[in-house]
């Protein structure tokens, strides 16, 4: 039907071009940052269900009634709870770094609007890159990138992806992501409204990029996560893997783990390799699986640091 072929290319687009005039208007109108910040996200999240019907990327990937306990435990007590841990002690880490630092930076009152958006953007993504890529290199003969990757794996458990799974992620993944991300924005002076946008920004982008909708996004594949990329990083195809950025590829770019090629991704996962995974449904298991002793048997695992 002329929609279905209409609707991949405008899909993306049109959630961003719609949540950011949201945006602009709660700046300009004065609304509240706090409330705006729900009204995007649940218009973001009735936008992808309502697509994710509509142009399916993979049928087969569609929410299913006996996953969704599991899918709210994530979003309500692991993805909601802790990213708002991980704001506090972002807040708490900055004031206590400015005891040691008197002089503010006021550079930004000095660029264009859009110019600070987009350093702010590019910024608040550095250390969460570096820090994904290395929680994805899973070096059983080290104690600590074992343990940033079995943090992470959680994440990588689902075999399908949509906007339900976008949640499925350790508390303390989503602690350091929210901490890494935020104290450089509190630390470097950013004003409230380029937080509120850097904030909503990845909110909207995190959701799409895992959505199961067909999207043709072209050139937006080199600017923001969008479906088409962030799917890649949950292959099982080790070459495939790349793509740590969560608001964009920009870092992925510059430094070499940039992935896409025409098509879909066929299967996403973990490859076991003799590790005890937790199952998809045991929520408490995936909660204690980093902390629980597992085989010291060098493995590879789904996802390692391709030095390339």
């Amino acid at each position: 039907m002329k929609y279905s072929k209409i609707l991949p290319v405008v899909v993306v687009p049109l959630l961003l071009v719609i949540t950011s005039t949201i945006a602009y208007f709660t700046i300009n109108k004065n609304w509240s940052y706090e409330i705006s910040t729900y009204i995007i996200f649940l218009f973001t999240a009735l936008y992808i269900l309502f697509f994710e019907r509509i142009i399916p990327l993979k049928p087969h990937w569609e929410a299913k009634k006996n996953e969704l306990w599991s899918d709210l435990k994530h979003l309500i007590l692991s993805a909601s709870l802790f990213d708002a841990l991980g704001k506090t002690a972002s807040l708490a880490i900055v004031i206590y770094l400015q005891q040691f630092f008197s002089t503010p930076f006021k550079v930004w009152n000095d660029l264009p609007f859009i110019i600070v958006i987009i350093i702010a953007t590019i910024l608040s993504e550095l250390l969460p890159y570096f820090y994904h890529r290395i929680s994805h290199i899973g070096n059983s003969n080290s104690l600590y990138s074992w343990f940033l990757w079995k943090i992470h794996s959680i994440h990588h458990l689902p075999t399908s992806l949509n906007w339900f799974k976008t949640s499925w992620i350790h508390p303390i993944n989503i602690f350091l992501n929210t901490t890494l991300k935020m104290v450089p924005l509190l630390f470097l002076g950013f004003n409230d409204s380029i937080i509120f946008l850097v904030v909503v920004t990845h909110i909207v982008i995190a959701y799409i990029s895992h959505a199961n909708i067909k999207t043709k996004t072209g050139f937006l594949d080199y600017l923001i996560t969008t479906p088409q990329i962030h799917h890649f990083h949950h292959s099982l195809i080790l070459v495939e893997a790349k793509n740590f950025g969560n608001i964009t590829p920009f870092w992925d770019l510059i430094f070499g783990t940039y992935y896409n090629r025409k098509g879909a991704v066929n299967q996403i996962g973990v490859i076991k390799n003799h590790i005890p995974f937790p199952k998809e449904k045991n929520y408490i298991h995936q909660l204690l699986f980093p902390f629980l002793k597992s085989s010291k048997k060098k493995v590879t695992t789904k996802h390692i640091l391709n030095k390339s």
